[in-house]
């Protein structure tokens, strides 16, 4: 493992074609954090991965991942490092899913044809662990929408990041695929990784996320342990009224909306 720092930002910003889509973000998550970033359409968050993942480049700013400055990084050493899960990763091609998750192993690879016995044990593990064993000479395009996103975790897994970066997770899954993709990733923090996931379902955010970061309009907004989100935090960054109530039997708390702010 790296730095005990998972990842840092120092002043990032960035902007499209003139357009400042984000602007002075600081912040910091400790390795072995499972990160939730929330906030509303449009708030700059995939913007925001794909700038800590290398794919975008800031205009001004620091980007360090696990220590080091991401974007001075060789692709074969920042892959081996960081890891970006698009939405709805998935092949157009009829790989099969055991060919899917070895091309996880191409940061380690001399030849996109030969494979060492350590890249074979590492596809194993990461399909055991997801589950998806039973799958292997499957095409991913013939899997459901939550297997194909299972496979598309154990090919991240497989290339054995120090950091996964996972724009929006759980999209278009029904709820027991939601939360056997969410029992997943928090296993890889709890192993000492560093998650920091895009989640639109707030309430997954309270239940598995230690830290959460909602953004607003290209900016950081809220840092906030579970505990201190509050119906005024939901309001302001969202425009919505809302409760936050509590389960009496688990202790989970969780966001109730019920009704458009007018504030």
């Amino acid at each position: 493992m790296g730095s005990d720092m998972g990842i840092k930002l120092n002043g990032l910003s960035f902007s499209y074609g003139g357009s400042v889509t984000l602007s002075g973000i600081d912040l910091e998550i400790p390795r072995g954090t499972l990160a939730a970033l929330l906030g509303p359409n449009g708030a700059g968050k995939s913007t925001l991965l794909k700038n800590i993942s290398g794919y975008l480049k800031p205009q001004k700013g620091e980007v360090l991942v696990c220590g080091k400055p991401v974007h001075s990084l060789k692709d074969k050493e920042r892959s081996r490092i960081v890891t970006y899960l698009a939405p709805e990763s998935r092949s157009s091609f009829d790989f099969s899913v055991e060919e899917v998750v070895m091309m996880g192993r191409l940061p380690y690879s001399e030849s996109i044809l030969s494979h060492s016995p350590d890249d074979l044990q590492a596809a194993e593990e990461a399909m055991r662990i997801t589950q998806v064993e039973h799958l292997r000479h499957r095409p991913v395009t013939s899997l459901s929408s939550g297997e194909q996103q299972r496979v598309q975790i154990a090919r991240a897994i497989c290339q054995d990041p120090d950091v996964f970066l996972l724009d929006e997770p759980t999209a278009h899954l029904d709820m027991s695929f939601e939360l056997e993709i969410m029992e997943l990733v928090k296993e890889l923090a709890e192993e000492g990784r560093t998650v920091f996931a895009i989640l639109h379902d707030v309430n997954l955010a309270l239940r598995y996320a230690s830290q959460l970061f909602f953004m607003k309009e290209g900016s950081l907004a809220y840092c906030l342990e579970p505990n201190q989100v509050s119906s005024d935090v939901i309001r302001d960054v969202y425009g919505v009224d809302a409760r936050i109530l509590e389960d009496a039997e688990s202790g989970i708390k969780f966001v109730l909306p019920y009704s458009i702010s007018r504030l």
